[in-house]
């Protein structure tokens, strides 16, 4: 029979509680014959012995029973106090109880009066009619052979218990009605105790199967109970070739682990005998013939007659500890002898020795090179990415060897062999130390081979690098001059490379590199200019190219020649490409000029999605030149402090009075003169500048702030707009508690203005960052209320204290009646939820009383103030009471 195999805890008292059994389930098994007489007739079980009361009836004959209501009292008796629960139940087109005895009332806590003559009694025991019609059809073709018929049903107090039926043999009723008389018992403990077991057995099988080490589990025979894939896999068995055999049968099977499985049955036998854990160290030939080393621990469990039962064995591979911490020995014997230039240096990159022959080779001392960094390669003679794929290599893989180039102390660049090596703590695995070899190449005839092929050609690719390529573009280039021929630059940049460079390792980016730059090549032909320019960034100079219809032809075949995938390890991984094309002599006529537009082409097409190519203009460099210069102007002046904030007043509407400020940044370019926040904040934004813009005008402006409060005026409160960008770099709350340690100004007096596109971007980390805010004790407004799309949501999710109304709503407030509505909408909705109003931009008194009409609370605006420099608004507001009304 089947039972529900949902997990469940721990019995309490209550068999359901704490348990998650499904009883929507139920199955039959096979059916028990009914009880027969020496004559063949169906009688009842001879145990079945109670004191009946005093019938009147002497002859209760059964095969005048037609219905429940004329079965005899002697049945009727019997039934009423059989000791588990009897129901009669008719089968028709209405079914519904017809006998519930005491038994069955005080297991489900329905009395009969509930049931019996109620057409939806049995909805009460079954509220699921899809699962009360289910069991009903299950239940009418069984009859009077039905046995261990399992029916879930509701109790009185909504808890669900699950009864196994049998029927009772009384004879058919005479009317024909299909009634069932059953007798049931209750299961649900038992069913809860089989789930509880389900779980404990499928929780183990899990923790086995995904444990990193060798785990087997045995009986007291020492037969295999249960594995994991680490132990098969090193073995080289199935888990039915391994299941209910011992290490000796396994040993008969020819496994080159043979005489491994024969020790370990010895070293168990050994473990029984001892009565305790062991741990051991073993060696055992793996499945290549490869002596491996295994950190062995055995645990026994016995039984309360010392009987043996269980058996857990978990052996660890330590080969590769053992080998690393045989290497460590031997280099210290090679440091003292070697003629190679040896320099040894902590996890942190710090070097702790240098022998004598590294010492003659670089011309540093011993003692200048103990404690400083570890600089293995000459400045300026590698990719700046080089080093760190070098350190990365070495950390992944233990090692990196190749040629480079190192400086001497007198300055002269020389080539060398590099050998770095990672040595790794025996037991945790942790890098301890970097063990460098160097050897000094500058007489060898090779090393100026490779010198002259190094600088020419890229080292990952083969081809030819950036002073390569613009030497034979720049030769290109004539030749076009001169036969009046047209050419196109492609710049081409590999698509998502950093993200496949950092997943799947170094080494696979280096193939992918390789790959794109064998399929340019030979998609080019010989006659073009193909190489690799830094990084992921190849360059492509192709002639014959008449104008824009052959060079968009040659971008698109360029990138269906590179879009084959790349299969690394056996995974296919797609490629694409992004391309930004330049024409000779339209877009130029040096190389430095088409490679400068193409470049920009290809960022231009990477920012519009990708996977696409575009072409470069003179307007389009322009337009980047001059983003990239105002840009590094506002780097300066953030860096330099030559920005400035202005304060603008926020007025009380029903009083007139000053109740604080907002801060309002400003920047006066020393060349163009002011730029219009509209410009810089966004470029700010875009290019990362805002998460130190956005620090300076929170310390300057809760700094001015305290100022003003210790001159007198602690009622004034500052308010400091936020940017979405701030929130998603996740530096709004270290910023604002810096602000106020930094400043001490009252959180209280602090209110951080954020826009609703804010609230766009992950919800919930802006959420739990909001709420943390509020733990700080500021005060949160949302900026142009009604110009985004997911106010009235988060006016809902989160308790803001303010709403500005953005000034395009308040410029028209009395002339346009769909404005007018729309602030008194707002100023309504803000007040009906408890929430200040504040509109922006009143440049009027008209407006001004209308919205003290419409009970707006406070208001900015030209018609208060305009923002003014904080000398100048102290002395204009805080000289005495202002009057801003």
């Amino acid at each position: 029979m089947r039972h529900p195999s949902h997990p469940s805890q721990a019995l309490p008292d209550d068999p359901f509680s704490g348990a998650q059994a499904d009883f929507a389930e139920a199955t039959l098994p096979q059916s028990l014959a009914p009880l027969v007489d020496g004559e063949g007739r169906e009688t009842q079980p001879d145990f079945l012995s109670f004191e009946l009361p005093d019938t009147q009836s002497a002859d209760l004959e059964l095969d005048a029973v037609a219905d429940v209501a004329s079965v005899g009292v002697l049945h009727q008796a019997l039934m009423a106090q059989w000791p588990q629960p009897v129901m009669a139940l008719l089968v028709d087109r209405s079914p519904r109880l017809l006998f519930w005895n005491r038994a069955a009332e005080q297991a489900l806590g329905y009395q009969a009066a509930d049931l019996l003559g109620n057409p939806l009694g049995l909805t009460l025991l079954c509220p699921d009619p899809d699962y009360l019609a289910r069991k009903l059809q299950e239940l009418a073709p069984l009859g009077r052979q039905c046995s261990d018929f399992e029916w879930t049903f509701t109790c009185r107090n909504g808890q669900k218990r699950r009864f196994s039926w049998t029927s009772i043999p009384l004879p058919p009723a005479s009317s024909g009605e299909r009634i069932f008389w059953l007798t049931g018992a209750d299961v649900s403990r038992r069913l809860a105790t089989e789930q509880v077991l389900r779980g404990r057995d499928r929780l183990l099988r899990s923790v086995f199967r995904h444990l990193p080490d060798m785990v087997y589990l045995k009986d007291g025979q020492g037969r295999w109970l249960l594995t994991n894939p680490g132990s098969l896999a090193v073995l080289g068995l199935t888990e039915k070739d391994a299941i209910g055999k011992t290490n000796l049968e396994l040993s008969n099977l020819g496994l080159p682990m043979a005489e491994s499985l024969r020790l370990s049955a010895l070293n168990e036998e050994a473990t029984w005998q001892s009565g305790r854990v062991s741990h051991v160290q073993e060696m055992a030939v793996d499945l290549h013939g490869s002596q491996r080393s295994f950190d062995v621990v055995r645990v026994p469990t016995f039984g309360r007659d010392d009987e043996r039962l269980h058996m857990l064995v978990i052996r660890r591979d330590v080969t590769d500890q053992r080998s690393a911490a045989t290497k460590l020995e031997l280099a210290g014997r090679v440091l003292d002898q070697s003629s190679d230039g040896i320099l040894i240096s902590d996890a942190q990159h710090e070097v702790m020795m240098a022998n004598v022959a590294f010492c003659d080779i670089t011309g540093y001392s011993s003692e200048e090179l103990v404690g400083r960094e570890v600089n293995l390669l000459a400045d300026g003679q590698h990719d700046p990415g080089f080093k760190t794929h070098i350190w990365s290599e070495v950390n992944e893989q233990g090692r990196w060897a190749g040629e480079v180039w190192n400086r001497r102390k007198n300055g002269e660049v020389f080539p060398q062999w590099l050998t770095l090596s990672a040595l790794r703590h025996r037991s945790s695995g942790e890098i301890t130390h970097y063990v460098a070899a160097i050897s000094d190449l500058s007489s060898s005839k090779a090393a100026e081979e490779k010198i002259a092929y190094l600088s020419t050609q890229d080292v990952v690719t083969g081809l030819p690098n950036r002073t390569q390529v613009a030497l034979h573009a720049q030769a290109a280039l004539e030749r076009a001059r001169a036969n009046t021929d047209g050419m196109a630059l492609l710049v081409v940049d590999i698509d998502n490379f950093k993200t496949l460079n950092d997943s799947l390792g170094h080494a696979a980016g280096d193939f992918l590199l390789r790959e794109v730059g064998q399929r340019l090549a030979q998609f080019a032909g010989a006659q073009a200019v193909v190489g690799r320019l830094s990084g992921d960034e190849f360059v492509l100079l192709q002639s014959g190219i008449k104008g824009t219809a052959d060079a968009a032809h040659l971008a698109q075949a360029t990138m269906d020649a590179v879009a084959q995938p790349v299969v690394f390890g056996g995974l296919p991984v797609n490629v694409s490409i992004s391309l930004g094309v330049a024409l000779y002599p339209s877009d130029g006529d040096s190389f430095d000029a088409l490679f400068g537009r193409a470049d920009a082409a290809m960022y231009a097409a990477k920012r519009a999605g990708r996977g696409a190519y575009q072409f470069a203009t003179a307007s389009m460099n322009e337009a980047a030149l001059e983003r990239l210069q105002l840009e590094a102007s506002l780097r300066l002046a953030i860096e330099t402090g030559a920005l400035r904030l202005e304060y603008q007043p926020l007025v009380e509407l029903s009083s007139g009075r000053m109740i604080g400020v907002e801060a309002l940044c400003r920047w006066d370019h020393p060349e163009r003169g002011p730029i219009p926040p509209g410009v810089f904040i966004p470029l700010a934004e875009d290019s990362g500048l805002i998460e130190s813009l956005g620090r300076w005008v929170l310390l300057t402006a809760t700094q001015q702030l305290q100022r003003w409060h210790e001159a007198g005026h602690a009622e004034l409160m500052m308010a400091v707009n936020l940017s979405a960008r701030q929130f998603q770099r996740g530096v709004v709350l270290e910023q604002v508690e810096e602000a106020l340690v930094v400043s001490g100004v009252n959180p209280a007096r602090l209110e951080l203005e954020l826009t609703e596109s804010v609230l766009l971007h992950d919800g919930e980390a802006v959420m739990n960052t909001l709420r943390q805010l509020k733990a700080l004790g500021v005060t949160l407004s949302i900026d142009d209320f009604g110009t985004g799309y997911s106010s009235f949501a988060y006016l809902r999710r989160f308790k803001f204290d303010k709403i500005k109304i953005d000034q395009s709503f308040v410029r028209d407030v009395i002339d346009d009646p769909d404005d007018a509505a729309i602030v008194r909408g707002i100023i309504s909705l803000a007040l009906s939820l408890g929430l200040h109003v504040l509109a922006e931009g009143v440049e009027t008194e008209a407006i001004a009383q209308r919205l003290r009409t419409l009970k707006c609370t406070y208001a900015q605006g030209y018609h208060f103030a305009r923002p003014l420099r904080p000398e100048a608004l102290a002395e204009r507001f805080l000289q005495g009471p202002p009057a801003l009304s």
